[in-house]
C-alpha cells in the first residue's frame, strides 16, 4: 500500500508541475467551470419561478444534489478524463505494452497517471452549494457525516462505470472516443430521477447506476431516505469495482501488443 501511495503522491506531483506550467490554461479553465455552474443554478432557478416544485424537489432542496454533483464533476474531469482518454489512445497506439511490463498493477497506473487541476474548482463550487443547501433547508451538522461515505461511493461508481466503458477499446480499436460517452451521460446525474418514465428510471438506478451518484446521496442528507440506504451506494460500489477489475484482467488478455 506504501509504494502504491508513493506512487500516486509522484504521479500527482508531475502532474502538477505540467498544469502549472500553463496558468492561462488553469484560469481559463476555473472560468468555464465557474460558469458552468451558474449555468446550472441559474437553469433549476428559471425553471423553478413559475412552478413550486420538479417532481416533488424545491430549488432549495436541489441545491444539495448539485452540491454533490459539483464536488464528483472535479473528479470526472480532474482525475478520471484524461487517464481514460490516455487509456484509449495507449490501446491504439501499443504504448500499454510499457505499463503491461511494469512490477505494479497495470489497472493503477492506466487509472491514475493523470490529474487535470483545471477543473477543480469544481471542489470549491460544490462545497459553497453544498454549505448553502445545508443552510436554506435547514440541515443538522450531523448530515455533514454521510459526505465522505457519499463521496467515496459516488467516486468508485462512476470510476467503475468508466472504466468499464472505456476498456471496451480493446474490442474497438478504432473507436477512440469512446472514453468521451459516460461523462455527459453523468450530467444525468444532477436531474432527480423522478422526472424519467419508470422505465429510465429503473436503468439509472439498477443497470447503469447513475442515479446513485447524487440524487439518492441528497436524499438521505434530506431525510427523505433513512440513513440505512447509504449501505446501497456503499454495496454498488464495492460489486463495481470488483467488476471493473475482472473486466480489465480479461480484457488484457484480449490486447495485441504492438509487438505482437
Amino acid at each position: 500500500m506504501k509504494r502504491y501511495l508513493h506512487l500516486y503522491k509522484t504521479f500527482f506531483s508531475f502532474s502538477l508541475m505540467k498544469n502549472m506550467a500553463y496558468p492561462v490554461d488553469f484560469v481559463t479553465w476555473s472560468v468555464i467551470d465557474l460558469l458552468w455552474a451558474v449555468v446550472n443554478i441559474g437553469f433549476f432557478k428559471v425553471l423553478l419561478l413559475n412552478i413550486p416544485s420538479i417532481s416533488g424537489w424545491t430549488f432549495n432542496e436541489l441545491t444539495v444534489p448539485l452540491g454533490l454533483y459539483s464536488l464528483l464533476n472535479a473528479f470526472i474531469w480532474g482525475a478520471f478524463y484524461g487517464n481514460m482518454q490516455g487509456l484509449a489512445r495507449g490501446v491504439n497506439r501499443g504504448d500499454l505494452d510499457f505499463v503491461l511490463i511494469k512490477p505494479i498493477s497495470a489497472q493503477f497506473i492506466v487509472s491514475v497517471k493523470e490529474t487535470g487541476i483545471g477543473l477543480f474548482p469544481s471542489v470549491l463550487t460544490g462545497i459553497f452549494l453544498l454549505c448553502y443547501g445545508f443552510y436554506i433547508n435547514k440541515l443538522p451538522w450531523t448530515a455533514a457525516l454521510f459526505i465522505p461515505f457519499i463521496l467515496v461511493s459516488s467516486v468508485a461508481i462512476f470510476y467503475s462505470l468508466y472504466f468499464i466503458s472505456t476498456v471496451f477499446i480493446f474490442w474497438t480499436n478504432r473507436l477512440s472516443n469512446i472514453a468521451e460517452l459516460l461523462p455527459q451521460a453523468a450530467d444525468v446525474a444532477k436531474y432527480p430521477t423522478e422526472i424519467f418514465p419508470i422505465v429510465v428510471r429503473f436503468v439509472l438506478t439498477f443497470i447503469i447506476p447513475i442515479g446513485l451518484l447524487a440524487i439518492v446521496p441528497a436524499k438521505i442528507m434530506l431525510s427523505i431516505f433513512s440513513p440505512t440506504y447509504l449501505a446501497v451506494p456503499l454495496l454498488v460500489a464495492g460489486v463495481l469495482v470488483f467488476l471493473s477489475h475482472r473486466f480489465w484482467l480479461f480484457a488484457v488478455k484480449r490486447y495485441s501488443s504492438a509487438s505482437s
